[in-house]
């Protein structure tokens, strides 16, 4: 049986934003440029079609929906591109405002030429963002796609965010004139395998109550009172979740191996080898400690998603706004290994956040099995050696699995950098895919 939240199914008019434009000028870098954040509080929305993506943007107090769907490409007549050619349709007709990307190194493409007559058709309002523009001259020099039409044009780069922020600005100014807003239905895609995990009493199982509206686990003060498994269907915006709430983790030490208690761990990692993601359950007044740290390390180490969920935020005498500042403040420092967790701050008891947490999770999945263009590790590629001089022997960065997302990351000659420097390597390419709520993973290899 899976159990709907109708309240959460049902989408609400917002005004929509399409980023469209020729195959590999940038438009998922551009996307997960304005949409992407590693640890914050929010909500994005995001669903995922065969051809299009969708989150929610919150820019100077306004929300806006950001579309990206795939490169527009004439002439090929094969299903896959007949199912682009929908999606492309799809967003111009839903769109409420349209950025037409072109790329700053090839000004002459006779393919924009044709992006930009299907625009002057429509009849809504569109900005010209000109991506990799990542410099004054580059950003002066845009003359040459004035011969597009006569679009509002705004330079940028979205590998190094380069003006982002006024195309941000200029979105916001467009929208304040439209009226009205379009409904985005988000579809259904495959099971994820959710894991609730953590420490006993952090209320993981009043969690579980709460999202599917009724007990389907037995809640109590009494530390440990879960000892199975319990598994729960669920639907949120289309998507089926298999939600598991497991036993509470407390300290190996303090586990009586021949008890019951040892049983439900085990069962627990378990539950964590085999999830998708997990969602690790703190208490608010006691904060991270060192169980919860080991838990997310092992969950790291496995390729697992994860989000925390910092619970109890009814219970917190101190003005939230502070508390949650300066408990962010701690997490990152606690949690410098992991940089891309999501953090959502909750109460199970009063139903707070417990939505955003739920959008949390399919945006986990999503990063996860997002599949990058190489065009985009390409540019990266050479963004990186152009500003770390010790890199300058890399070769390319090529996706080589997702669902973990997985990176092989070559070098010329026989030296491979420091883990430092891989560090620095995965840092830019979450600058420009953030991939939150999942870690990934770089081998490095030697080509001649």
């Amino acid at each position: 049986m899976c159990y709907c939240n109708e309240e959460m199914e049902n989408t609400e008019k917002i005004k929509t934003v399409a980023i469209i434009g020729r195959p590999n000028v940038g438009k998922s870098s551009l996307f997960n440029r304005l949409v992407g954040k590693r640890v914050a509080i929010e909500t994005p929305i995001a669903g995922t079609t065969r051809d299009r993506i969708m989150d929610i943007i919150d820019w100077s107090g306004t929300e806006f929906v950001l579309m990206d769907v795939a490169g527009v490409e004439q002439g090929d007549k094969s299903e896959i591109a007949k199912s682009i050619q929908e999606g492309v349709e799809f967003a111009l007709k839903a769109a409420d405002l349209i950025l037409f990307v072109v790329d700053w190194m090839d000004q002459q493409n006779e393919q924009d030429k044709i992006v930009a007559r299907m625009l002057r058709g429509v009849k809504k309002p569109v900005l010209m963002v000109v991506n990799k523009a990542d410099n004054i001259t580059r950003q002066k020099d845009i003359d040459p796609f004035k011969r597009l039409g006569s679009f509002e044009i705004i330079p940028v780069s979205a590998v190094s965010g380069k003006n982002t922020g006024d195309l941000l600005d200029a979105i916001i100014k467009e929208l304040s004139g439209i009226e009205g807003g379009q409904s985005i239905p988000i579809e259904s895609g495959e099971e994820i395998k959710l894991a609730i995990i953590g420490r006993p009493n952090v209320g993981k199982s009043t969690l579980l109550n709460t999202i599917v509206g009724e007990k389907r686990a037995v809640v109590s003060e009494v530390a440990g009172t879960t000892r199975d498994i319990v598994n729960v269907n669920f639907c949120h915006k289309g998507q089926n979740i298999v939600i598991s709430d497991t036993a509470g983790i407390r300290r190996p030490g303090k586990i009586d191996k021949s008890t019951i208690e040892s049983l439900g761990v085990i069962r627990t990692y378990r539950a964590l080898r085999s999830c998708d993601i997990a969602v690790l359950v703190i208490d608010a007044r006691e904060g991270l400690v060192a169980n919860d740290v080991h838990i997310l390390g092992q969950a790291k180490e496995w390729g697992k998603g994860a989000i925390l969920a910092v619970n109890k935020l009814d219970l917190i005498e101190q003005n939230t706004e502070e508390y949650i500042s300066s408990t962010l403040w701690v997490l990152q420092n606690k949690l410098n290994f992991a940089p891309w967790l999501p953090v959502v701050f909750i109460s199970a008891k009063t139903e707070e956040n417990i939505k955003p947490l739920l959008d949390q999770v399919v945006n986990a999945t999503k990063s996860r099995k997002m599949m990058i263009d190489q065009a985009d590790l390409d540019e990266i590629a050479n963004f990186i050696k152009n500003s770390n001089a010790q890199l300058a022997n890399l070769k390319y960065i090529r996706e080589k699995a997702v669902n973990p997302p997985q990176f092989e990351v070559a070098f010329s000659g026989k030296r491979i950098p420091h883990q430092t420097q891989i560090r620095y390597i995965e840092n830019k390419i979450r600058d420009v895919f953030p991939l939150a709520g999942t870690p990934i993973f770089i081998d490095m290899a030697t080509k001649g």
